[in-house]
């Protein structure tokens, strides 16, 4: 058997961001999302998508030459969102996690996907209050991309890293800048999976899993980063959901980069026990923990500035046109993640509830 990959535009940009909606006057989750889809124009439906919770939506942009080209996408969705939501009581936010909501007071959307899902995963589902910034990159041939997805697992926490946004969970500091990472490991086919030699070795995996009945398709799989032959992309995954587009951008103008330095790249191979700490320290410390590799040990933000001048030295980000946003949006690295500034109101004011502001996508 195979698993077709379907030839995209190299490096192409596609961005999906789940978004919560709130009360605007309580902060609660707002089972809404009805709403968003019943009065939305045309053209926002083309990018909404139904998802797991009836108190959120997913935002899915057109595939893109850009990453600014796909944010533009996202901020028109959501002040569309936002202007049907003044009307009905509900705004939107963007964070990792929802800052203080119970699991009792979920809805899952009733899909027959979901509700298998739930039947699966029981009690691990019905925690599931978590949201996640996806970016796809294309790819014209399937080796291209698995080069791009090996390069990708090495550097999964330095993307990250820079999106943390989920320290509180249940009305409860976490004491980790992201939380909803570990929330996502639980599940069998999360988390930081394996390298893969070539496309074929993807394949057996994949039809292992599928002929056994544990997964229908390719959605069914929820790695960090993984291959999508429908698309013809490669997918980044680890990201907290965040309301900082600038952020958003930079984060995805990066990862574009990454996928084009992979053509190029050694093709170096970490223990996956460095991967695995290398992720719980982003998601411990954000853009603050420390990241191990080849020439020792060095502060993840000071990873992502030497990688960052990697690419300018080989003109990756002129030939990708993203040289003069890439400088304009580098001063990120040396900004406090969305998770270091809620931790620190927290620890000023010792009130959870008024945290979900930061989600505000303003």
């Amino acid at each position: 058997m195979k698993l077709d990959f379907r030839s995209s535009k190299p490096f192409t940009v596609g961005i999906e961001l789940e978004i919560q909606l709130v009360d605007r006057g309580s902060f609660e989750l707002s089972e809404s999302s009805e709403i968003v889809f019943s009065n939305a124009s045309e053209g926002l439906k083309k990018l909404l998508h139904p998802e797991l919770l009836t108190s959120m939506v997913e935002i899915v942009t057109p595939v893109c030459e850009t990453p600014e080209e796909a944010v533009s996408h996202i901020k028109n969705a959501v002040k569309e969102i936002d202007l049907i939501g003044e009307d009905y009581g509900f705004r939107s936010a963007a964070l990792g996690t929802h800052v203080f909501a119970k699991k009792e007071t979920i809805h899952i959307t009733a899909k027959d996907r979901y509700l298998k899902l739930l039947e699966e995963f029981q009690i691990l589902l019905k925690q599931f209050l978590i949201y996640g910034l996806h970016i796809h990159v294309g790819f014209p041939e399937k080796e291209m991309a698995i080069k791009a997805y090996n390069e990708t697992l090495n550097n999964l926490p330095l993307f990250l890293a820079v999106s943390t946004s989920s320290p509180f969970f249940l009305g409860e500091f976490t004491g980790l800048n992201s939380f909803r990472t570990k929330i996502f490991e639980q599940l069998p086919r999360a988390g930081i999976p394996e390298y893969f030699d070539s496309y074929s070795d993807f394949e057996k995996l994949y039809f292992t899993l599928l002929e056994n009945g544990f997964i229908q398709s390719i959605k069914d799989i929820w790695w960090d980063v993984r291959i999508h032959p429908d698309f013809g992309t490669v997918e980044l995954r680890v990201c907290d959901s965040n309301p900082d587009m600038e952020r958003i951008e930079f984060i995805a103008t990066l990862f574009q980069a990454v996928c084009f330095y992979s053509s190029f790249s050694s093709g170096e191979r970490y223990f996956h026990q460095i991967l695995k700490q290398n992720k719980w320290n982003a998601t411990r410390y954000s853009v603050e923990g420390r990241f191990l590799y080849r020439e020792g040990t060095v502060q993840i933000k000071k990873r992502i500035a030497d990688i960052i001048k990697e690419l300018k030295k080989t003109d990756i980000l002129k030939e990708l046109g993203t040289e003069k946003r890439m400088e304009k949006l580098s001063d990120i690295i040396g900004k406090k993640s969305i998770s270091q500034m809620m931790i620190e109101e927290y620890r000023k004011k010792g009130s959870i509830k008024e945290l979900e502001r930061f989600g505000f996508i303003e």
